[in-house]
């Protein structure tokens, strides 16, 4: 049986207001507990269940709000703002489906709440629903005053779709809402370097890192085009950019001894191989490092390095041959010669037509 709602006498609703009064200057727990006195003298005030409920939300108490929420909901089933806002207290308590149901009552009972649309999509994202998360989205948009965020979370699920170009448009008109929004010009500076189009790419990052200077991401891709486009240079000098967000990165130690080796700055490379040494001591550093000192004729410090190498993995047999290059050159035949019957055994090629050149055998 529903409830027989009457009006509320005139000293409830003066209650009522203070606390209202209290909300709004941001003391809820004051406002709180004069809605609980409004309730006491009036059980089915609805409304104060409501406001309650609202304040024990805004104090993130979720699950004393969803309770307010639905004693509100017995005495006004119907109440559209009571079913969206218990839907949003349970999408923060991660109670998504009973979030999504809140959501659909409230769309049903007042058509005006069109965040809900909005929330409702992001739940079904998570849920990686993206087909029912686009729709939600796309209803946000049409219905409601679309924001950067909306059509980026679009975007985003066309791209777990696999439809890139939707995801780039999505991407893009969130850019006319916001036009510094760093998460859509990360999207489309990735989007635009996977589709080997760099100079997009480039520019597209320079915006990003205008807007987000601490985004490694952005001079990493700058860098990458660059190299792409052979604008080795420039490439160099955007990873240093990269390094100066993440000292450690990778990515970017590792192609800036690349660049160097490949320009044969073997002095440069060196320092370079030795920055990425420090961070990843990995045996294929070790050797690179090794080859540029050997151009160097640095041969103790190649030898060292070589030494590391095999240390790490002794079956490298190019590791045993270079080796046996620099023993040769510190006047060490019986050392050379070991190694490169080492690296012989190992199936090196070019191992075997030495051994019969210089060690006789």
């Amino acid at each position: 049986m529903p409830f027989l709602l009457t009006a509320q006498a005139p000293e409830t609703v003066e209650r009522y207001n203070d606390a209202v009064a209290a909300a709004k200057q941001k003391d809820h727990k004051s406002a709180i507990k004069i809605y609980s006195e409004v309730i006491e003298m009036d059980p089915l005030y609805a409304t104060a269940y409501l406001s309650k409920g609202s304040s024990y939300m805004k104090l993130k108490d979720y699950p004393s709000a969803v309770k307010n929420f639905s004693k509100c909901l017995k005495l006004e089933p119907e109440n559209g703002k009571a079913h969206y806002y218990a839907g949003y207290c349970l999408m923060q308590m991660e109670k998504n489906e009973d979030a999504i149901k809140s959501f659909t009552r409230a769309l049903k009972y007042d058509p005006s709440l069109t965040k809900s649309y909005y929330y409702r999509a992001k739940i079904q994202m998570q849920a990686k629903n993206y087909d029912k998360a686009i729709a939600d989205f796309q209803d946000a948009i049409t219905k409601d005053e679309p924001s950067e965020k909306t059509y980026y979370n679009l975007g985003v699920c066309y791209l777990k779709k696999d439809d890139k170009d939707l995801a780039k448009q999505s991407f893009k008109l969130a850019l006319k809402q916001k036009e510094d929004f760093s998460a859509a010009l990360g999207e489309l500076t990735k989007l635009a370097y996977k589709a080997d189009d760099f100079s997009e790419a480039i520019v597209m990052a320079e915006r990003l890192q205008a807007v987000a200077p601490d985004n490694s991401k952005a001079p990493y891709y700058k860098a990458m085009s660059l190299m792409k486009t052979d604008q080795l240079e420039a490439a160099y000098a955007a990873f240093d950019e990269v390094l100066a967000v993440d000292k450690k990165n990778r990515y970017a130690l590792t192609n800036k001894a690349s660049i160097s080796l490949r320009q044969k700055n073997y002095e440069a490379a060196v320092a370079d191989y030795t920055a990425l040494l420090a961070a990843h001591p990995e045996k294929k550093h070790y050797y690179n490092r090794a080859l540029s000192q050997m151009r160097l004729e640095a041969w103790d410090k190649a030898l060292s390095d070589l030494t590391e190498v095999i240390k790490q993995d002794g079956d490298y047999a190019e590791a045993f041959y270079n080796r046996s290059n620099v023993q040769l050159q510190l006047g060490d035949k019986d050392k050379a010669c070991m190694d490169m019957q080492q690296a012989a055994k190992l199936g090196y090629t070019k191992a075997t037509e030495y051994l019969l050149a210089t060690c006789g055998s």
